[in-house]
């Protein structure tokens, strides 16, 4: 019975495969990727989508999307959040063409990290429109609420837009 030989330590205890190239590789040459890794993106490429990776497709695959992931992400909460309800003018330079939808998310709050993740992907800096909503579900005595929200993304000039001075001021 031949023992299969790790590829990278060359280590005979080799009881994993990477997901791309199927090398044998045993558990502390092998890079791991967290499910959700990727969880705000709508679609995740089948390299991606992976859980186990050997050091040289890590590097060439994984490390540049979860760099250009985590880029976006940090832009989503950076971007301007403007209501429905929200009577103060806007100033608009670009709107998208369709709304932005999200639907069975847990609280609030990572709904709108959602819609604004989904602008900062297509290079916008703001969301208008927003509409957030919970509907509560039951179940036999316990009780959640699922929110869902949509806006539309859009691109706006930060310089011209009027800043209530009571609002940054502290109390």
């Amino acid at each position: 019975m031949s023992e299969k030989i790790c590829v990278s330590c060359s280590k005979p205890k080799a009881n994993r495969t990477c997901s791309l190239c199927q090398a044998e590789l045993c558990k502390s040459c092998t890079q791991f990727l967290d499910e959700g890794s990727f969880s705000f993106r709508k679609t995740v490429s089948e390299d991606l989508s992976h859980s186990t990776y050997c050091h040289p497709c890590f590097d060439e695959t994984v490390a540049p999307a979860l760099a250009d992931y985590d880029e976006v992400m940090e832009r989503a909460k950076k971007i301007y959040v403007f209501y429905k309800t929200q009577r103060k003018p806007i100033p608009l330079l670009k709107r998208a063409k369709e709304r932005v939808d999200v639907k069975n998310c847990p609280d609030k709050n990572e709904t709108l990290l959602r819609l604004a993740f989904f602008a900062a992907e297509e290079s916008y800096n703001a969301i208008v429109d927003v509409d957030v909503f919970s509907e509560k579900m039951r179940n036999k005595g316990f009780e959640k609420s699922n929110y869902q929200g949509s806006c539309v993304p859009a691109q706006i000039d930060a310089s011209k837009m009027y800043w209530d001075r009571d609002r940054f001021q502290e109390e």
